[in-house]
This record gives structure tokens, C-alpha cells and sequence, in this order.
């Protein structure tokens, strides 16, 4: 009988480790705003004890009702601007991915150039500190951890109530799952909307093998191209619009990672 029972737990203890769990987000930019004040995209994670993968702005996630609703707004105060500028929903078929193992701390995440390619970012060590903050969100008790990444400073609450190291878009490495999470005036700003765990929605699949991937140095002289491009965009809009004034491009007004 004894012999029995280690057996159960033993299985029990395998299947708490292979099991998969889901949580919804809102997931909000708002480069050059801030507060929080721009299109919510949805955003999903899908995570077991070894691996995470994120997916948002992507076609399928959204309707083409809000898509339609958020694409656009009318300028109506400036006479010379005529016709909508686009401030919304910017999704695509495959949506921006992110996948990571805990297991050999590597990332992948997509990038987009010519075609969709990947990045691999590697080890990511985030130098997090646990304040002594605590609250609510939804059924969880959280803690407060904040940290610094690629040019923004991030507070995110997690919960040790479900302990795995994964959080939304590369954020990860506290000892529970982030549920919400947001930069320092919430230009980026995720939010709990759903959770399920264990869950039978999906599992966690990412082919490393069949994919192409691209060092993180890459993406940083993506970053400087399109940077040199907004530019030359500024210039001839200004040639147009003489009277309109136009800041100087930012990579943090461009891109989550700016540093």
C-alpha cells in the first residue's frame, strides 16, 4: 500500500509539472502618450513549470469591429492636415511572439524586416527588486518587483500563488507569474483580463528547429534603419507642412526596447 501511494504522489507530482496554464491580457501602447491612453491589443500567454509563449497583435485576436474602431482618428483641428492619421490596432497574421524556455534561458521573439524572422535574444538576467507592496488583482494576492530593461523602468505584480518564473512579452525571472505589469507613464501597460490553470486551451509549441533567428545586434541596427527613415519622413512632411512642428524621432516612441 505504501508502495502505492509514492507511486500516485509521483504521478501527481508529473502531471502538476506538465500541466498547462493560460492567461488573457490587455495590452496597451501608448509611445509618445503615455497613461496608459492608447488601442488595447489582446494578448495571451501559454506556460507550463518549463516553458512560456506570448503572442499579441495578431489578426486572429482581434475583431474587425474594434480593429475598424480604434484604426484611425480624423485630424480636425489643423487645416492643412486633411484626411485620418493612423493611431490604432496594427496587428498581423502572426502577431508579435515571444517564446522562452526556463530550462536553457534562451528567447526567440519576432521580427519583422523583410519577413518574418526571429530573434534570439539568449540568457536575459533581470536584476528585479521585491518591494514589500501588496494587492489585489482578481483573485490573486500580488507583490510589487521592479526592474530596469532596455531603456524603460518596469513595475510588475506577480503572484506566488502560481509559481512559475513567466510574465507577458519578455518579462520574466520573479518566483511567480506576472498578472500585470507596466513601464515607468505606462507606455506599455498589460493588464489581467483572463487566467486558467490548468488549461486545455493550447500547449505550449514553438519549433526552434524550423525557424530562422538573428542575433539581438541585429534588431539594433533594424532600430537605427527605421530610426534614419522616420527622419527622412519628418523631413518631407515639413517640406509639406512648413507651419506644423515636429519633434525629433525617438527610439522610445518607435520600439518597446529603446535603450
Amino acid at each position: 500500500m505504501k508502495k502505492i501511494n509514492i507511486i500516485l504522489l509521483l504521478l501527481s507530482c508529473v502531471n502538476l509539472y506538465s500541466q498547462n496554464g493560460y492567461i488573457e491580457y490587455g495590452y496597451i501602447e501608448a509611445f509618445g502618450i503615455g497613461n496608459a491612453q492608447g488601442p488595447e491589443y489582446n494578448a495571451f500567454l501559454i506556460f507550463n513549470k518549463e516553458k512560456s509563449y506570448y503572442v499579441t497583435a495578431k489578426d486572429s485576436l482581434e475583431t474587425t469591429e474594434k480593429i475598424n474602431s480604434q484604426q484611425s482618428f480624423e485630424n480636425k483641428e489643423d487645416s492643412d492636415l486633411s484626411g485620418a492619421i493612423y493611431n490604432g490596432l496594427k496587428s498581423s497574421k502572426d502577431g508579435d511572439q515571444v517564446f522562452f524556455s526556463a530550462v536553457d534561458k534562451n528567447m526567440y521573439s519576432t521580427f519583422y524586416y523583410d519577413n518574418v524572422d526571429y530573434i534570439k535574444d539568449g540568457e536575459i538576467i533581470f536584476a528585479w527588486t521585491i518591494t514589500n507592496e501588496t494587492k489585489k488583482i482578481g483573485k490573486f494576492n500580488c507583490s510589487k518587483a521592479t526592474t530596469s530593461f532596455r531603456g524603460r523602468d518596469y513595475t510588475a505584480w506577480f503572484t506566488n500563488e502560481i509559481a512559475v518564473p513567466f510574465g507577458p512579452w519578455k518579462l520574466n525571472g520573479l518566483p511567480g507569474l506576472i498578472v500585470e505589469a507596466y513601464d515607468k507613464g505606462k507606455f506599455v501597460y498589460w493588464s489581467l483580463k483572463n487566467f486558467e490553470y490548468p488549461t486545455t486551451k493550447a500547449e505550449v509549441k514553438f519549433e526552434k528547429s524550423t525557424i530562422k533567428y538573428k542575433p539581438y545586434s541585429k534588431f539594433k541596427e533594424f532600430q537605427k534603419i527605421e530610426l534614419e527613415k522616420e527622419k527622412e519622413r519628418n523631413l518631407i512632411f515639413k517640406k509639406q507642412y512648413p507651419n506644423v512642428e515636429l519633434g525629433e524621432p525617438k527610439l522610445n516612441e518607435m520600439f518597446i526596447e529603446c535603450e
